[in-house]
């Protein structure tokens, strides 16, 4: 057993002793608690502080599997408003039809009936449910703009419910359900501020509650209100008739639960869905138990929406979402203790950070080799819990070299010029990179093979607007060429040294880290290390970030809370800074679209020049390797095949990403269908970014402890805290130092 995954093992069998925390808690088998049960990811609870993440595992009991319940319903919906269980326990949804009529549809005796069907009411936001009585409760907006909840049974004749959160200004409805008990919960967002509201079916009269915080997500059970202050993972209780906090729980989630997670209360448990399973934790527990994370099911998707969840009294969970081609699906998984098991052993991924090419990767993969077990470990899981990054790097390097490493690495970040020389990557040579930048793809391949391949990349671009630049640009052999141009804030824009720093580094990289072997270029080092000076200087930097734009890296997250990062170099946002503009731009742009749109939004022409920096130098992003000591090289290959085959239009589609897709074209021809050019500014083609890319010859050097190393000492000859001898004699030496250890 490989060593990171026999930690996991252990921490999960400590945990055994605290699973007294799951009293309340659904077990789905008894066979999932026996002393005979296997540990898996999906018949076991898992330590939440693990530093890896089980998936589509399996045990000698049985395990999880998927239905799809849509297939068996009367028509397609375009989406479900409302899932939940009947006063019966029978699973109820509502449905909105994509000829526009409403249904409520139970699952009763293993068929779907229409307990009620009604034309459609107009909606906002999806807000929407019906009761059993064919009531309608719905929000609406009226021509003044305001939202107000309806309710009838006829959508031509609906009653407005009296509630003062919507009619303010800045209200936003969030969503409408039907509670267990029959009363209508309506969430809102009014400003900075979560309102809850209770109405009465009976009555019609509406309780509204404010927490007084920007609450996110919401649940309505058994006469009381759960909710989560955003971004935190402590889980407050209130009073649904007055908003008085009854109880906090802080409960020790991995991260806090995502804007769009389907969750709910039942049996004084928190249950929740998102792209890694279905968990559950008690709230009275510090156990947090993952279930159904097989990697082939659609919640592992990144094309696939959470919406709800329900647990019903088959201990089966339901949750509903949208695909990705938008239409409403709901599943059910269910403990089947007779289900086929993996036999094809199990293939272990390391990766850095998480990402949705890698998900949607795993995601296919496991769908396509049932037979085999996959399992992902994450580094960052790591820099969480306090380690450094040199050792995360070097626990990592101990197990290789050991024999105990995993199979498949995604090699950003890590030594893999090292590697390469030390033998330890399988050839990768037999994989189709057909329609790639072939420039790009095999940048690690020699004339005895492919030892590394990227699926992503950065390009060092410099461009400028005029005309006057343009020829200077275009005459650059080198970094000292553009020192002048540098100094000059109309030209480039700095008010961060780290932002400069980052701009330049990687395309200077590769000069510094071209020694034959391990070593280090001290004439390009020096080359470095005097025009960034120069331009610190001669701009009068003195902050190590951009006041603007901070260390240069705008985060987001998706409504699975999947990290999104877009590396926005701060010279590129010049259309950014109206009262004081820069011509030109250099940096490491990330993704396409916003390459598309920082070029041509403010001038709506294309640049005057656009250019790789000197040295033609490109980052290689999400690059793979397999190692070769592994006992599923041929899974890993395939692997990374089937990653280079997920690079997509759908793909595309889904959000930003940390490099330029290595397949050529799928990413400009997404571009192209959302600015075709009818707003008056330039297509996509017409930058001609491809011409661009042909002309990259050389990987920079991604090994992240170089770069933070040189950047320590960087930073201090940028503040004037040591002189420029200095600075190369201290990176020449720790340069030597880690090469060593490196052996």
């Amino acid at each position: 057993m490989k060593t990171m995954r026999a930690k996991a093992l252990a921490s999960l069998l400590a945990g055994f002793v605290t699973l007294a925390g799951f009293s309340g808690c659904h077990a789905s088998s008894a066979a999932m608690f026996s002393e005979s049960a296997t540990i898996s990811a999906s018949s076991a609870p898992q330590d939440s502080a693990s530093s890896t993440t089980q998936i589509s595992q399996t045990s000698e009991a049985g395990t999880y599997v998927q239905d799809d319940m849509t297939e068996l319903m009367p028509q397609t919906y375009a989406y479900f408003t409302d899932l939940r269980l009947s006063a019966d326990g029978a699973v109820e949804v509502v449905g909105l039809s994509q000829s526009g009529g409403v249904q409520l549809l139970r699952w009763t005796e293993d068929v779907w009936e229409t307990a009620v069907e009604s034309g459609q009411p107009t909606v906002a936001n999806g807000a929407l449910t019906v009761a059993a009585d064919g009531t309608l409760w719905t929000v609406c907006r009226d021509d003044s703009g305001a939202y107000t909840l309806q309710s009838g049974t006829d959508p031509a004749a609906m009653q407005t419910i009296p509630v003062e959160a919507l009619s303010q200004e800045e209200a936003l409805p969030i969503g409408l359900r039907l509670a267990a008990d029959g009363k209508i919960f309506l969430t809102a967002q009014v400003g900075e501020t979560t309102v809850f509201v209770l109405v009465d079916p009976a009555t019609r009269q509406a309780t509204t509650v404010t927490p007084g915080f920007y609450g996110s997500p919401a649940f309505y059970a058994e006469g009381s209100i759960y909710t989560f202050a955003a971004g935190s993972t402590s889980l407050s209780v209130l009073d649904a008739t007055n908003g008085r906090v009854l109880q906090q729980y802080s409960l020790p989630l991995a991260e806090p639960l995502a804007r769009a997670s389907a969750a709910a209360i039942q049996q004084n448990c928190l249950i929740w869905a998102d792209s890694n399973g279905i968990h559950q934790i008690a709230l009275s527990g510090t156990l947090q138990q993952n279930l159904a994370d097989n990697r082939s099911f659609a919640l592992a998707s990144s094309s696939f929406i959470v919406q709800q969840i329900v647990l019903d009294g088959q201990g089966n969970y339901w949750v509903s979402g949208v695909n990705a081609g938008g239409q409403a699906q709901i599943y059910r998984y269910r403990y089947d203790t007779q289900a086929a098991v993996a036999s094809g052993g199990e293939l272990v991924v390391w990766a850095m950070e998480d990402s949705l090419l890698l998900r949607e990767t795993v995601n296919t993969y496991a769908s396509e080799h049932p037979e085999q077990t996959v399992t992902v470990e994450y580094g960052q899981d790591s820099l969480d819990n306090g380690m450094t990054v040199d050792d995360v790097i070097r626990t990592l390097n101990v197990e290789i070299f050991a024999g105990e490493g995993p199979d498949v690495l995604v090699l950003d970040g890590l030594p893999v010029e090292s590697y390469i020389r030390q033998g330890i990557l399988a050839d990768l040579s037999n994989i189709d990179t057909s329609n790639c930048y072939e420039n790009i793809v095999h940048c690690y391949a020699d004339e005895s093979g492919c030892w590394a391949l990227p699926l992503l990349f950065r390009p060092s671009l410099v461009y400028c607007q005029s005309e006057e630049n343009k020829a200077r640009l275009s005459e650059a052999q080198n970094l000292t060429d553009l020192q002048d141009l540098l100094c000059v804030k109309s030209n480039f824009h700095y008010d961060g040294y780290y932002n400069l720093f980052s701009e330049l580094y990687p395309a200077a990289s590769a000069s510094i880290f071209a020694v034959e072997g391990e070593g280090v270029n001290e004439d390009a080092l020096r080359e470095f290390l005097s025009v960034t000076k120069t331009v610190v200087d001669a701009q009068q930097i003195s902050a190590e970030y951009d006041p603007l734009f901070g260390d240069g890296e705008d985060t987001a997250s998706g409504d699975d809370g999947q990290h999104l990062a877009v590396d926005i170099p701060v010279s590129m946002n010049w259309y950014g800074r109206a009262q004081d503009p820069a011509d030109c731009a250099a940096g490491n742009p990330s993704d396409y679209l916003l390459t598309y749109i920082y070029m041509v939004s403010e001038t709506g022409s294309v640049p005057a020049l656009i250019r790789p920096l000197p040295g033609d130098v490109f980052t290689p992003v999400m690059t793979m390797g397999v190692l070769n000591t592994s006992d599923q090289v041929d899974a890993g290959v395939a692997f990374v095949g089937t990653m280079l085959d997920c690079e997509t239009e759908d793909l595309a589609g889904r959000g930003s990403f940390n490099g330029y897709f290595v397949r050529q074209g799928v990413q400009l021809a997404k571009v192209s269908q959302r600015n075709d050019g009818t707003d008056g500014n330039p297509t996509p083609s017409e930058l001609n970014l491809d011409a661009v890319m042909a002309q990259l010859t050389t990987p920079s050097n991604t090994d992240l402890s170089l770069r933070e190393l040189v950047y320590e000492n960087a930073a201090q000859l940028y503040t004037g805290a040591q002189d420029l001898e200095t600075t190369v004699a201290n990176i020449l030496q720790r340069t030597d130092l880690y090469y060593a250890e490196q052996q």
